[in-house]
């Protein structure tokens, strides 16, 4: 809590600062309607997001805040789910942000998405302070609006939840002077987000990163590879100090991945990635992977189509300290979306999501989608 006032009253002081040389103020609505046919089905309506944001930039500084509100969710099931259905519980609670329950959630909730500064200017180098997405990959820092699906990549909701990887820390790229675009990333995390590692983590989190584009207007794209690292709380113990007893831990969640993009302005948008986790428990390793592709086709300036096939588990598997192993199954969902854009801050999007794995999930989810951008 602590940092995060600080770096919050960093943020302030460097926009105001920053403010007279150049700022861009917007708002970005995001309502969704679904309908989750399966086992268990369930009609739901939401506002989602309501995102409030500012950017300031100067010659040597720039600086951006966004703050998140949720107004509520709506959730009508016409079938009876139990509480004790933890999959269930645990499923919405990944894709909406909720749990299953058939009542109007007053889920009224202001929070801080993004505030960070960031250097400008600098040769070689840039810093950036306060709250600010993992550099995983394109797929994890981009918003609603920017999306060609309802939802990020099924890997990263399943590693990191439904906004990514997103936490207080610091950032220092190095760009070396090369005759292409490289990116040498290094980022420290507060650690304090339970997403982390599924589970949580009370440390520092460190993430390493090697970003490489290229294109103009028309044509772009790139890759980058990533490695990232964290103690997690799955086996706690305490320790005795010459104050008092502390909590620690001596087991790691470890990410490795990376991806590749290409786009060729505005008809074709393709991007694919791939990220393994190791999680370290009391006598057993955990490794889970998952690839995930993004295919979108722009016929026109208003209408876009795209189909993204992910696999969640490339491996799955549960290995023991006294020897042996167990295979987890598979996952498997295909997203269809079909995208309107009458105008440049408006779209409409109608999505369809399968699921041919998990049968005590919903097996098919229809999403209706409105966005504007202000």
């Amino acid at each position: 809590m602590i940092l995060r006032i600080i770096l919050l009253s960093f943020f302030v002081f460097v926009g105001i600062s920053n403010f007279a040389t150049g700022a861009e103020l917007y708002l970005r609505g995001n309502s969704l309607f679904s309908v989750f046919l399966g086992r268990n089905n369930v009609m739901l309506f939401s506002i989602r997001n309501i995102e409030a944001g500012a950017e300031a930039g100067g010659e040597y500084f720039f600086a951006k805040g966004v703050l998140d509100i949720n107004p509520f969710t709506y959730q009508l099931f016409s079938d009876v789910v139990e509480q004790e259905n933890s999959i269930m519980e645990s499923y919405f609670k990944a894709n909406t942000g909720a749990p299953p329950e058939s009542t109007l959630l007053p889920n009224t909730l202001v929070r801080v998405k993004e505030a960070f500064v960031s250097t400008r200017g600098l040769p070689f180098v840039r810093f950036m302070l306060g709250r600010f997405y993992g550099r995983i990959g394109d797929a994890n820092s981009k918003t609603f609006f920017q999306r060609w699906f309802v939802e990020r990549p099924l890997t990263i909701r399943k590693f990191f939840g439904t906004d990514g990887l997103l936490d207080e820390g610091f950032e220092l790229s190095i760009f070396p002077p090369l005759p292409w675009t490289l990116e040498i990333v290094g980022q420290i995390f507060d650690g304090s987000e339970k997403s982390w590692g599924t589970i949580g983590s009370f440390e520092l989190v460190y993430l390493i990163s090697l970003r490489n584009g290229f294109g103009d207007e028309r044509r772009s794209g790139g890759f980058g590879l990533f490695w990232a690292t964290g103690k997690n709380r799955s086996s706690e113990r305490l320790i005795l100090t010459e104050k008092l007893p502390q909590v620690a831990s001596d087991n790691f969640t470890d990410f490795f991945g990376g991806d590749v993009y290409f786009n060729f302005s505005p008809f074709l948008s393709i991007n694919l990635g791939y990220i393994l986790r190791r999680l370290q428990g009391p006598g057993t390793l955990d490794v889970d992977g998952g690839i995930f592709s993004e295919f979108v086709i722009a016929p026109v300036s208003f209408f876009a189509v795209g189909i993204r096939p992910e696999i969640f588990g490339l491996p799955s598997a549960t290995f023991f300290g006294e020897g042996g192993s167990e295979t987890r199954p598979q996952m498997l969902e295909l997203s269809i979306s079909a995208t309107f854009i009458p105008q440049d801050n408006v779209k409409i999007r109608l999505q369809w999501t399968g699921n041919f794995s998990e049968k005590a999930l919903p097996q098919n989810i229809i999403y209706l989608q409105t966005m504007f951008s202000l």
